[in-house]
C-alpha cells in the first residue's frame, strides 16, 4: 500500500487558504460591465417642441438588436407604432428606431432592450417630453410599467442558470478527470465522472443556447424553440461560442470513446499514446477557450489579454478542482501525491489569474461590496473560511487519534494500520467539504454571470425652476452621475411671451479651488430651449451658472447647486 500520509497542519490550512483565495477569483471569472446606454437623440427628460424624426441610442460597446429592440409608448401607455432597430452602418455602437409619427403634445418612454457583444442582455428606458403643459404622468410609475411588460417569462432566467451551472460543472469534471485517467486505479468510476461531465457540458450549453434567444427577447418559453429566436443569437459572439463549445464537446466524446479498452488491448498503452494525449489536450484547450472567448473578458479591454487571462484561470480551476472530483469520486487516494503535484502549481495560477480578473474586470478590490456581483464574492470567501475551520479540526481529530502509545510490536503494527485508515478518512472528508464548496462556487457563478462588477450609479437627475426678474428658467440635468451629462434648459419670459435670445452660456465649478471652472457645450435645439453637454470626473455638489443674453444691452445669471453622485 502506498503511503497516504496527511499533509501537516501548517500545509493543510495553507492549500485551503489558497482555496478561498481563488475562490474569488473563480467568481470573478465571468462578470464584467454590461453595455450601458452613453446617450441618446432624444436624450432622457428631453423637452421637444416637435416629435423627433429617429430616435438613437448610443451604447458602450457594439450591441445586437432583439425583434422589438426600441418600444416608444405613450403617456396613457400604449405602443406607438415605429420602425424595427437596425443597428448603424457607421457605427457597432448605435441602433436606429426610424419611422416616428407625429406624436401629440405629452410625455413618451423610450424603452429599449439589446444584446451585447458578449451575449448578455442590457435593457432600460427613459423619457422626453413633446410640448408643454401636457398631462401630469408619474414618469417613473409609467417606466416600471414599461419595463415590467418586457421582462422574459416567469423562470427562463433560472432556467440559464442551471444551464450556466452544468455548462462549468461539466467542463471542470470532465477535464479534470481527463487529467487523472492515466494514473486512476478505478477506470469505471473514473470515465463515469468524465461521461457525466460531458454530458453536463453539452446539455448546459445547447439549454443556454435555447434559452439565450427567449431570455433576449424578453419572451416566452415557447421562443426557445423559435427558429428566428436561434437566428438571433447565432448573431451574437455567444451563440457562436455555444455551437463551437457543442462541437467539441461531441468530439471530446468520440476521443473517449477512441480510448475505451478492448479485451485484447490495455487501457494504459492507449492513453499513454501520444495522438490520444495531444488531441485531447487540444480539444480540452479549446472548449476552455470557448467559455473565454464569449465571458466579459471578451468584452474588456484589451480583449485579447484578459480572454488569455480567463481561459488560464478556467484551465487552472479544471485540474484543481476537476482533479478533486475525481479523487472523490473514484475513491482512489493513492493518487493524492500526484493530484497535490498538480494543484500545487494550478491554485496559484487560479489565485493569480482571479485577483487580476477582479481588478481588470471589477475596478478594483476595495468596491466589491458596492456591487451585487461583489458581495457574493465576499459570502464566498466566508465559506472558504469555514472550510479553512473544518480542515483545521479535522486534522487535529486525526493527530490526536494517530498518537503513537506505549504497547507491543503486535499492536505497534495494528496501530499504525488504524492510524493509516484515519488519515486515509480524515483526507476523504476534508476533501469531500472541499467538493461541496466548489460546487456551491459554480453555482454562485452561474448567477454571477448575470452580474456586473462595476459599480453603476443609479440616475440622479436634477430638475428646478429658477427665477430671475421677468425671465423663467426650467433646468434639467441627466443623469447628473460622474461622466457625460446633459443639461437642458427651457427659458420663457414671465409674461408666456416667446422672445428669442441673443446668447446663452453656462460653465459648472467645483468647491475645490485646484479644480478650474468647466465650460459647458450649449447648442439650440428649438426656440429657447438649449441643451448643454458636459463631462464632470468628480462627485459632489456642483454650481451650475447660466448665463443669458435677452438683448445686446442686458445679461441675467442664473445659478443652482446640483448634486453629481459618482
Amino acid at each position: 500500500m502506498r503511503d497516504c500520509r496527511v499533509p501537516s497542519v501548517r500545509r493543510r490550512l495553507a492549500v485551503v487558504a489558497l482555496a478561498s483565495m481563488a475562490a474569488i477569483g473563480f467568481g470573478a471569472s465571468p462578470a464584467s460591465a454590461h453595455a450601458s446606454l452613453d446617450s441618446s437623440d432624444p436624450s432622457p427628460s428631453a423637452v421637444l417642441d416637435d416629435a423627433p424624426p429617429e430616435i438613437f441610442l448610443d451604447f458602450s460597446e457594439p450591441v445586437t438588436p432583439q425583434d422589438g429592440a426600441v418600444e416608444l409608448v405613450d403617456q396613457t401607455g400604449a405602443v406607438v407604432s415605429i420602425d424595427d432597430a437596425r443597428v448603424s452602418p457607421d457605427d457597432p455602437t448605435v441602433i436606429v428606431a426610424s419611422g416616428v409619427p407625429d406624436l401629440a403634445d405629452g410625455l413618451y418612454v423610450v424603452a429599449w432592450r439589446v444584446v451585447s457583444s458578449d451575449g448578455h442582455v442590457a435593457q432600460g428606458a427613459f423619457t422626453f417630453e413633446v410640448g408643454v403643459g401636457g398631462a401630469s404622468v408619474d414618469a417613473g410609475a409609467l417606466i416600471g410599467d414599461v419595463l415590467s411588460g418586457r421582462s422574459a417569462a416567469t423562470g427562463i432566467g433560472l432556467g440559464l442558470d442551471i444551464a450556466r451551472f452544468l455548462a462549468y460543472f461539466g467542463v471542470i469534471a470532465a477535464l479534470g478527470g481527463l487529467a487523472f485517467l492515466g494514473v486512476l486505479a478505478n477506470a469505471r468510476a473514473a470515465r463515469r465522472l468524465i461521461g457525466t461531465g460531458l454530458v453536463a457540458l453539452v446539455l448546459g450549453s445547447l439549454g443556454h443556447f435555447l434559452l439565450q434567444g427567449a431570455f433576449s427577447a424578453g419572451g416566452s418559453w415557447s421562443d426557445a424553440f423559435d427558429s428566428n429566436a436561434w437566428s438571433n443569437v447565432l448573431d451574437t459572439r455567444l451563440g457562436q461560442s455555444l455551437i463551437v463549445r457543442l462541437v467539441l464537446a461531441s468530439l471530446l466524446v468520440v476521443l473517449m470513446l477512441g480510448s475505451a479498452p478492448t479485451p485484447d488491448d490495455d487501457r494504459r498503452n492507449r492513453l499513454s499514446t501520444s495522438w490520444w494525449r495531444s488531441s485531447t489536450a487540444l480539444v480540452g484547450a479549446a472548449v476552455v477557450v470557448s467559455f473565454s472567448a464569449a465571458s466579459h473578458a471578451s468584452a474588456s479591454s484589451p480583449a485579447g489579454v484578459a480572454v488569455a487571462v480567463d481561459a488560464v484561470h478556467l484551465a487552472a480551476i479544471s485540474l484543481w478542482v476537476g482533479g478533486l472530483f475525481a479523487v472523490v469520486a473514484t475513491r482512489n487516494l493513492d493518487v493524492v501525491p500526484s493530484f497535490s503535484r498538480v494543484s500545487t502549481v494550478a491554485m496559484p495560477l487560479a489565485v493569480a489569474t482571479g485577483v487580476w480578473q477582479a481588478w481588470h474586470l471589477g475596478g478594483g478590490l476595495t468596491q466589491l461590496s458596492d456591487t451585487e456581483w461583489g458581495r457574493w464574492l465576499l459570502v464566498k470567501v466566508a465559506l472558504a473560511v469555514v472550510v479553512i475551520t473544518l480542515g483545521f479540526v479535522a486534522r487535529l481529530v486525526i493527530t490526536h487519534q494517530a498518537e503513537p502509545g506505549e504497547a507491543s510490536d503486535a499492536n505497534d503494527t495494528d496501530s499504525s494500520v488504524a492510524d493509516d485508515d484515519r488519515r486515509r478518512r480524515g483526507l476523504r472528508r476534508l476533501m469531500a467539504v472541499e467538493v461541496a464548496v466548489a460546487v456551491f462556487v459554480l453555482g454562485a457563478t452561474a448567477t454571477l454571470v448575470a452580474e456586473s462588477p462595476e459599480v453603476q450609479a443609479a440616475p440622479n437627475i436634477f430638475s428646478a425652476q429658477l427665477v430671475q426678474g421677468d425671465l423663467i428658467a426650467d433646468v434639467t440635468v441627466t443623469p447628473g452621475n460622474v461622466g457625460s451629462n446633459e443639461i437642458h434648459v427651457s427659458l420663457t419670459p414671465s409674461g408666456g411671451t416667446l422672445q428669442r435670445m441673443e446668447s446663452v452660456t453656462m460653465r459648472m465649478t467645483y468647491p475645490d479651488p485646484s479644480l478650474p471652472p468647466v465650460a459647458v457645450q450649449v447648442t439650440e435645439s428649438g426656440p429657447n430651449h438649449y441643451i448643454g453637454r458636459v463631462a464632470l470626473l468628480s462627485s459632489g455638489t456642483w454650481t451650475l451658472e447660466i448665463l443669458v443674453q435677452p438683448d445686446p444691452s442686458r445679461s441675467i445669471r442664473f445659478a443652482t447647486d446640483v448634486s453629481i453622485t459618482g
